[in-house]
């Protein structure tokens, strides 16, 4: 088990120690919610707003490019993105093409919330 996995167990232990097995049982239910929600908001996030992913196929001119504060992207996909981005009333990618907030990520982690705890 590397240093990180001993950790989440040390923490994971620590939380539930004193616990009844009632309470224990509501914990991990909790738990398992809060990943299940959090699982959900990533995929929603990344089916709504997939612009804020292109950077992780750049290759390596792509990348210097991204450094100096140039967005590697086409003119017409860049428009689009920043068409996209203004009616669904979130912050605009920067000059670079990166995100420069995480309203993206709030509002997918509450539609996620909202279809999980209802």
């Amino acid at each position: 088990m590397n240093r990180f996995k001993l950790e989440q167990q040390r923490k994971h232990n620590a939380l539930r120690a004193g616990l009844s097995e009632h309470e224990i049982k509501r914990l991990d239910r909790e738990e398992s919610l809060n990943r299940t929600v959090f699982d959900l908001s990533g995929k929603i996030h990344r089916s709504k707003y997939p612009e804020e992913y292109c950077h992780t196929l750049d290759d390596h001119v792509d990348h210097a490019q991204r450094k100096k504060g140039i967005n590697p992207m086409s003119e017409e996909y860049i428009s689009s993105v920043a068409h996209k981005r203004a009616e669904a009333g979130v912050s605009p990618l920067s000059k670079n093409g990166m995100p420069v907030s995480d309203d993206t990520w709030k509002i997918a982690y509450a539609e996620a919330e909202a279809l999980i705890r209802g």
